[in-house]
């Protein structure tokens, strides 16, 4: 299971909540901000993967800072990070391989 959340670069700071919850702190959690997804605007995108208990948590904290985003573009940013993964991946097997 996973979340995205947009938070505006106002609210960045916020973003450590996520980090800092006992629950949420222990599941895979990514932050990127738009121009590294190569969207055209400056927020900042956090993805947890994880449980259904740590996405439920995460949710119920980030709600108050941020977008919860839902349906295509949650699909579309999802890629995005997981494309990211994907090319430095790539990366380092050109190093090692």
């Amino acid at each position: 299971m996973y979340a995205i959340f947009k938070v505006e670069k106002k609210d960045s700071a916020k973003i450590d909540e996520l980090y800092t919850d006992d629950i949420v702190s222990r599941q895979s959690i990514i932050r990127r901000d738009g121009i590294s997804l190569e969207l055209k605007d400056d927020s900042f995108y956090v993805l947890v993967e994880g449980s259904e208990e740590g996405i439920k948590r995460a949710k119920e904290i980030a709600s108050k800072f941020s977008k919860v985003l839902e349906g295509e573009e949650l699909n579309s940013i999802y890629k995005k990070f997981k494309a990211q993964d994907d090319k430095s991946l790539e990366g380092l097997g050109s190093i090692f391989g």
